[in-house]
């Protein structure tokens, strides 16, 4: 990165723009810097190529809970758009921005402004506090900015320090100028804050890359399952496991792409491996036994084969996505065929047979491939995304 990123966050109304032009002046406001996300007309990014930082003006969060919401969800969606766009974007530092008067609302609203940046846990926050002109008014603000804090435990750590700034002269009722102040302090803490906040900012976009690659692995998980069902939902006595192989292979592949593993040739071994356990060792296992071990259930059999099917799917799909995740963090190699062989085997026998029999007889008589979906995902704790 040649510049850090702050992220100016903070009530509208407060001055934000003010403070931005007070910092990095005139002619960078007038010339936003062009964004590589999708950028929403209100995040404008500025930057003077004195100072070591770029400046993110954001949408201004707005009292009421409509407003509020609506301001928190674009803060996010910008920021894992951000993230998506590449480093030279990532937040270093984030700015909360409120006055004496916004300040009082602060103490409510804090989960709205944490949750806004909730994609940067690890990003360093200073509370700017603007258009305070008394020493009274500062410390009363301050107090106020800094019990919010403390209130919360999971935010204690997350405040460096709180700064009141005068972005521009005024003209005190009594007549007194009073002069901008602050503005060089703010600056030189932000810029020591930069090296520390784009360590904690990749931290965060690492995090929130595996949380993605799950996320989209589960999609994966969920639509294949869907497919499984539909092909396993024959009223025959057992299911035809060779059906699968077409689901299963597709499953496994797209997973596989979402972890972003080169395919090499022991990749591609790994792969065929993964294939053959799902649609042959648990034949025996898993399809032929369960009809037996569930007695007195009183649904068909094509409802029966229909939910076993999508628990073959399902749990070979997670059981996936958990080994190219150990790939993908470096905590297994492509090697270690006889792992990945031993987490499959315990995925698909014993254990999704445990969950198979526990959950197929709260399955309804009539149930849709949907309802079944729903319960295969319940079974294996999780919540069906198709």
């Amino acid at each position: 990165m040649d510049k850090g990123n702050v992220l100016v966050v903070g009530y509208a109304g407060v001055g934000k723009s003010t403070l931005i032009k007070a910092i990095l002046g005139e002619t960078a406001m007038k010339k936003p810097v062009p964004s590589k996300t999708k950028n929403d007309a209100d995040f404008k990014v500025y930057e003077n190529k004195s100072i070591p930082f770029r400046l993110i003006d954001t949408v201004g969060i707005e009292p009421g809970v409509f407003k509020e919401r609506k301001a928190v969800s674009a803060l996010r969606k910008w920021s894992g758009d951000t993230i998506k766009a590449g480093k030279d974007n990532q937040i270093s530092v984030i700015w909360f921005c409120l006055d004496r008067l916004t300040a009082k609302l602060f103490p409510k609203t804090i989960e709205a402004f944490m949750d806004s940046v909730s994609v940067w846990k690890n990003v360093p926050i200073v509370v700017v506090i603007t258009q305070s002109y008394t020493a009274d008014d500062v410390n009363e603000t301050e107090a106020i900015v800094e019990k919010a804090f403390l209130s919360k435990k999971k935010y204690a750590t997350r405040l460096v320090d709180v700064v009141s700034v005068v972005a521009k002269p005024k003209t005190a009722e009594e007549g007194e100028l009073i002069v901008p102040m602050g503005i060089t302090e703010l600056i030189e803490l932000t810029n020591s804050l930069l090296p520390e906040g784009l360590q904690a900012a990749e931290k965060d976009i690492a995090r929130y890359n595996l949380t993605r690659k799950r996320a989209m692995s589960h999609a994966v998980v969920s639509v294949a399952t869907l497919a499984g069902i539909t092909v396993g939902s024959v009223a025959s006595p057992v299911v035809d496991v060779m059906l699968l192989k077409p689901t299963e292979s597709l499953e496994i592949e797209s997973i596989f792409k979402i972890w972003g593993i080169k395919k090499t040739k022991k990749a591609k071994e790994m792969l065929k491996l993964m294939v053959d356990i799902g649609t042959v060792s648990i034949t025996g296992k898993m399809i032929a036994s369960t009809l037996k071990v569930i007695p007195g259930v009183n649904i068909g059999a094509a409802v029966v084969n229909g939910f076993v099917s999508g628990a073959i799917v399902f749990a070979l799909g997670e059981a996936s996505a958990f080994v190219f995740e150990q790939i993908y963090s470096g905590k297994k190699t492509l090697d270690d065929l006889d792992w990945v062989k031993d987490v499959l085997d315990e995925k698909l026998t014993s254990s999704a047979l445990d969950k198979v029999t526990s959950t197929v007889a709260d399955v309804s008589k009539n149930a849709d491939k949907k309802e079944i979906l729903n319960m295969v995902a319940s079974a294996f704790g999780k919540k069906a995304l198709a």
